[in-house]
């Protein structure tokens, strides 16, 4: 196929993510005049779904802050986001990807069924994949959709491509992977309010990967490592301005 691609993050941004992480989870800590005038929540569930790889307790402090914010904070309750057989084929990460919308779509009905109000999703890294799927495809239970350092578009123009086929062993050239069965959900028309928050250092996920295009989808930049999205008191920022919005 032979498809060009976008390039991946800067190296130096990609080195430096742990050190950056940690600096802005510090930051967390002394950022209470930065967070308080961002509006009080109106007590709406709002359910939080992990990256590739990580688990509830990644989002845990963002929750946190949540419920203290006046919102109804839910994990996702479905444990690592990880497969447990080797994919070694995009096709496969494909197949892996579209069963774990299926199973967050259950959790997603459960807490709309039990509070009888629309969920906002907050999705980080390919969790915000599974967030936007979620709000295309139900509609009527999601009140809006926060993407954070999302790979919405081709994966080969993020970090974690050559890691991932490093990892596992993949036997299939690069350029015969087919990508557009991974970003076809990403072009279709929207259906609920979308907010993707992006960095233009992001070590993982190069900016060009994290847009989505649409014209009624809303771009925010914030100077955020990949590692620190769900850390990071200027992304908190924005994600209570965005769920006061709707």
């Amino acid at each position: 196929m032979n498809q060009p691609h976008p390039e991946p993050p800067e190296l130096w941004h990609s080195l430096t993510e742990v050190a950056r992480a940690l600096l802005e989870s510090q930051q967390l800590l002394l950022a209470r005049p930065l967070l308080r005038r961002i509006p009080r929540g109106d007590g709406h569930p709002v359910m939080t779904l992990p990256g590739f790889g990580g688990a509830d307790g990644c989002m845990a402090p963002l929750r946190v802050w949540l419920k203290r914010w006046g919102y109804d904070a839910r994990p996702w309750n479905l444990g690592r986001n990880f497969p447990k057989y080797r994919m070694t084929s995009l096709d496969a990460a494909t197949h892996f990807r579209e069963k774990m919308v299926m199973r967050a779509g259950r959790e997603l009905e459960k807490i709309y069924r039990e509070t009888g109000q629309k969920v906002s999703l907050i999705g980080w890294s390919m969790g915000g994949l599974y967030a936007h799927e979620l709000g295309q495809q139900h509609p009527e239970w999601v009140r809006q959709v926060i993407t954070l350092g999302t790979p919405h578009g081709d994966p080969r123009g993020t970090a974690a491509w050559d890691m991932m086929r490093k990892l596992y062993n993949s036997e299939v050239p690069e350029d015969m992977q087919d990508v557009t069965g991974w970003v076809a959900t990403n072009s279709e028309t929207v259906e609920v309010p979308v907010t993707v928050i992006f960095s233009p250092t992001d070590g993982i996920v190069s900016q060009e990967v994290a847009m989505l295009r649409h014209a009624d989808v809303n771009h925010l930049a914030v100077n955020s490592s990949h590692l620190g999205f769900a850390l990071n008191p200027r992304v908190y920022r924005l994600i209570g301005k965005q769920l006061a919005r709707f």
